[in-house]
């Protein structure tokens, strides 16, 4: 400090902000601490190092990357995440891990009980739990979770409230193109949830103050369904009537909302209603209990009392003038009859699911002009998307297939269109479907990349599907020893088209409709004559797909294979971790990526 007129700050004591790193592991240990707070309570304490993996993934998806702030610490060092091929969930929670039909007996339980360590990043879709019975791992990919504090979504009735009162807003200034019929009914319950409010208010008040009797009082005339302009027309000598006109304007039955909101100049309030004089609120229901205090309940048996017999009893002694209004008003209410409870709550179910299926199935690609998500459906009948994706479904097909119109240069053979009778009876259960995955990728030189999948869900393989692969932490210190070795250096390698390469030990088949068959393919292929009658074309898989269980410890033993006869070795005690047996050279493999580290330009050249 003297010699070189240095300044320097001491950090106070127990201070332990100043250091990045005493901070991560600060964050860290309460990320931790409470993802272990969160297990079940039976959950065994000594499982808590297999929970560090996810953990990790987690608190990097969390916080942001101080290179590049605008993504995630884990986007920045792995890409983006993705939650279709790797969903999370609550780790070390209760679950029940599915039974093959080949692992249990004919009157077994389908299900065993296990808890939840991780997402196999190896496989798709594929949970890594630990099973009670037998103290030891399973991968599986059906599993149902039994998390404590985890429940579905649900929408609240403010929620709700505010959805209405938007959709109402929009409908009354005339937005969108003058609404629809859902608009129109959300409108139709607001205003009936308002009258009814209306209404207690206005029973409070009349138990509150004292009562007069009142021709007009008693007398309920029906609501008009005039503009509130009209209510300036009131007989002024009759504050009864003033009252009910009143209040009709301030909460009118809008059957098709009109395009600008109506104005009240004199809304009605509760402290201008005068002393004495009970005003007439719009009731519920034509036939409602306040029309019917007169009528005594039958003295008979209880059948004699029930609402129909009520109703039956006060349209008999009520006047004959009053009998047509109330007529008039119950086929008026009938029409706006609002639905049940449990109709609503079928048709937001109904409406959250279908909301949930369109975003799984968009898949990145979104309308520039709409801003909408679209699916590969959705592609391919839009006009203005139509034909490029058309172009890059058929190149799927001829990658997969032998190729279309000349341009794919090395087809895979992976698949052939066969007719439906050429599937074994024997495999008919196992037909699963298939999936198209789109994704726009600037950088590659197909933009629009449409991948064709396999429904891995339904394929019964009765062999093992786990695939060694490197851990982050074996990646990490890969390039700790990069940086640490004289002369090293790193690349990176990638296997084209590495799953569809690999032959099966068994064919798979799926079934998938020709309307999602580009024309192009379908044509050069002749599909319409092998559709069934249900439009559907079914397809033997003979090589490795995206989305088979299998596929990627096929291709990863066939890998093995080739690379020891080059003289390349895995490690026996770290998964993933490859050295050869003379040349400085060693490599991290998660599924087709290589990891390289290297001395000397020769030995990367082999």
């Amino acid at each position: 400090r003297d010699e070189y007129k240095m300044e320097y700050e001491l950090v106070p004591p127990g201070c332990h902000r100043r250091n990045a790193a005493e901070v991560a592991i600060r964050n860290f240990k309460a990320h931790f601490i409470s993802i272990l707070a969160g297990t079940a309570d039976d959950f065994p304490k000594h499982l808590w190092d297999r929970l560090l993996p996810q953990a990790e993934i987690t608190i990097n998806l969390l916080r942001q990357s101080n290179a590049a702030p605008a993504v995630s610490a884990y986007a920045h060092l792995c890409g983006p995440f993705d939650y279709n091929k790797m969903p999370l969930a609550p780790m070390g929670c209760q679950v029940q891990v599915h039974e093959k039909t080949d692992n249990r007996g004919t009157w077994a339980d389908h299900s065993v009980d296990g808890w939840y360590l991780a997402t196999s990043p190896e496989h798709y879709r594929t949970h890594r739990c630990h099973i009670k019975s037998t103290n030891s791992e399973r991968y599986s990919d059906t599993v149902q979770f039994q998390h404590k504090n985890v429940t579905n979504p649900t929408l609240t009735y403010g929620d709700k409230l505010m959805n209405a009162i938007a959709a109402c807003t929009k409908a009354i200034q005339g937005v969108g193109g003058g609404g629809n019929e859902k608009e129109i009914r959300d409108l139709n319950e607001l205003m009936f949830a308002a009258q009814r409010t209306v209404t207690r208010n206005s029973a409070r008040l009349s138990k509150r103050a004292p009562t007069m009797e009142h021709p007009a009082a008693t007398d309920e005339q029906p609501m008009p369904r005039a503009q509130p302009t009209q209510a300036s027309n009131a007989v002024p000598n009759d504050p009864a009537r003033r009252v009910t006109r009143s209040m009709a304007a301030a909460a009118p039955r809008v059957a098709n909302p009109p395009a600008a909101a109506p104005r009240v100049e004199n809304p009605p309030a509760t402290a201008n209603i005068p002393i004495g004089i009970t005003p007439t609120p719009r009731p519920r229901r034509a036939t409602s209990k306040a029309r019917t205090p007169s009528v005594p309940m039958s003295n008979q048996v209880p059948a004699g009392n029930t609402r129909t017999k009520t109703r039956e009893a006060a349209a008999a002694a009520a006047p004959p003038a009053q009998r047509t209004r109330a007529a008039l008003q119950s086929k008026r209410v009938s029409r706006l009859k609002q639905p049940t409870r449990k109709a609503q709550l079928r048709r937001l179910a109904n409406s959250v699911t279908q909301l949930e299926n369109e975003v799984h199935e968009a898949m990145a690609v979104m309308d520039a002009k709409t801003g909408k998500m679209l699916n590969y459906r959705q592609l391919l009948r839009n006009p203005f998307y139509s034909k490029p994706w058309s172009l890059s479904s058929a190149n799927e097909f001829g990658r997969l297939a032998n190729g279309i119109g000349g341009r794919i240069k090395n087809p895979t053979n992976t698949i052939r269109f066969i007719r439906r009778d050429e599937v074994p009876t024997k495999r008919m259960k196992d037909v699963t479907y298939g999936q198209f995955v789109c994704s726009v990728r600037p950088e590659k030189k197909e933009a629009n990349r449409t991948r064709f999948t396999v429904g891995g869900d339904r394929i019964n393989y009765p062999g093992e599907v786990a695939t060694p692969t490197a851990d982050m932490l074996v990646a990490k210190m890969l390039f700790n020893s990069v940086v640490s070795t004289k002369g090293a250096k790193f690349m990176t390698m990638d296997i084209s088209n590495f799953y569809l390469m690999t032959p099966l030990k068994r064919p798979e088949y799926i079934r998938i409709k020709l309307s999602d068959i580009p024309e192009e393919v379908i044509v050069e292929y002749g599909l319409r004559k092998k559709v069934d009658k249900n439009d559907c074309v079914y397809i033997e898989a003979s090589k490795g797909m995206y989305g088979l269980p299998q596929s990627g410890l096929l291709a990863n033993l066939l890998l093995e294979k080739r690379l020891n006869a080059a003289g390349y070795r895995q490690s026996k005690l770290v998964p993933g971790l490859w050295k050869h047996d003379t040349r400085p050279i060693q490599f991290t493999l998660v599924v087709d990526d290589f990891g390289v580290k290297y001395v000397g330009e020769e030995h990367a050249l082999h």
